[in-house]
C-alpha cells in the first residue's frame, strides 16, 4: 500500500526519504508518524525490486541521497494506479494515495477514480442516514439513556457532514478536470 504513495510522490521530483516519510505519515487516514524501521525496510526493497535507486543530492553538503524513479517503477506506479481499491478500514488511505498520484494518470482514469470514490462515499453516507433516522426514532421510546442516544446522534451527524464535504470536494474536482478537457 505505501509502495503507490512513494512511487507517486517519486513520479513528481526526487526526495530524500525523510521527506517520504513525513509525506507518507501525513496521507494516511488517521494521520500517524511513520518510523523509520517501517520508512527505510520499504525504500531498500523498492530498490532491490528495480523501482527506485538513490543517487547523490549535489545542493546537499552532507551528501544525502535521494531517492529516483526508475523506469520500472513508472511501470508498477502505474499498475497500482489501476488497482482497484479493496474494502475496509485502510481504503481512505488508499484513496488518498491515488489522489496525490492522479497528476501522472490520464484525465480518464481521474475521473474513474473520482467517480468511484463518490459512489463509496454515497454509500457511506446512505448508511450514515438510516443510523441516524433510526437513532432520532428511538429518542421517542420510554427506557433509553437519552443523553447516549444524542452522543450517537451527534456522532452520525459528524460522519454525515464529512461524507458532504467529501461529495462537495470530488465535485470540485471533477469540474476542475473537465474545464481542463474543453481548454
Amino acid at each position: 500500500m505505501y509502495e503507490l504513495l512513494i512511487l507517486g510522490m517519486l513520479m513528481s521530483r526526487d526526495m530524500s526519504g525523510y521527506k517520504l516519510r513525513g509525506v507518507l505519515g501525513s496521507a494516511l487516514v488517521p494521520q500517524r508518524k511513520i518510523s523509520n524501521g517501517v520508512m527505510y525496510p520499504l525504500l531498500s526493497k523498492l530498490e532491490t525490486n528495480g523501482d527506485i535507486v538513490f543517487i547523490e543530492n549535489p545542493k546537499d553538503p552532507r551528501n544525502k541521497k535521494l531517492a529516483h524513479i526508475t523506469d520500472t517503477g513508472r511501470t508498477l506506479f502505474y499498475q497500482l494506479m489501476q488497482q482497484p481499491v479493496p474494502e475496509g478500514a485502510r481504503n481512505e488511505s488508499i484513496y488518498r494515495f491515488k489522489f496525490r498520484g492522479m497528476f501522472a494518470v490520464d484525465r480518464t482514469q481521474q475521473q474513474q477514480l473520482l467517480q468511484e470514490y463518490a459512489d463509496k462515499v454515497q454509500e457511506d453516507l446512505n448508511i450514515y442516514r438510516k443510523v441516524h433516522a433510526h437513532l432520532s426514532a428511538k429518542l421517542t421510546d420510554e427506557g433509553v439513556n437519552q443523553d447516549a442516544l444524542k452522543a450517537g446522534i451527534h456522532s452520525i451527524e459528524l460522519s454525515i457532514v464529512i461524507c458532504q464535504a467529501k461529495q462537495t470536494w470530488v465535485t470540485q474536482y471533477l469540474s476542475e478536470i473537465q474545464n481542463k478537457e474543453s481548454k
